[in-house]
């Protein structure tokens, strides 16, 4: 067992459903690297999604995570079983993976759909990225 003089630290575990707000009306979960410094990120996103008919505030579960949290995407996967994940700018490990996800390609996990892609930041100057994404954006959608 434990002595008198071993120190326990318990590690926070912070769940993604902490952070999320929107309809999940179409059974999307958005999640995105913050990056404050760059309002023009949402109409960007905003557009993006429009373009593969999806509401951010309508159709998904949305959630902005900071560069320093460590979240469980886990809670989400078993409490609201979306179909798609779609990850801008976040690391896997970020999210609990001990894996390396490839971006803008589809990987399916836990009955999701899982896709990575850079952050909005460097994807809306990026006519390559932007194609990437919008390929692999059909593939799930349309």
């Amino acid at each position: 067992m434990f002595s008198d003089t071993d120190l326990l630290f318990r590690v926070p575990e912070k769940s993604v459903l902490d952070h999320v707000s929107g309809g999940f009306a179409r059974n999307v979960a958005i999640l995105v690297l913050a990056e404050p410094e760059y309002p023009g990120n949402w109409p960007f996103l905003t557009k993006v999604l429009a373009a593969a008919q999806l509401n951010l505030e309508k159709d998904t579960l949305f959630a902005e995570i900071h560069p320093d949290d460590r979240i469980t995407f886990l809670p989400l996967v078993k409490e609201k079983h979306p179909g798609h994940i779609l990850v801008f700018g976040l690391l896997p490990n970020q999210l609990g993976f001990t894996i390396d996800m490839p971006l803008y390609q589809p990987q399916f996990f836990y009955g999701s759909a899982f896709l990575f892609a850079d952050r909005l930041s460097a994807l809306e100057p990026d006519k390559a990225r932007k194609a990437k994404l919008w390929q692999a954006l059909q593939l799930l959608f349309l």
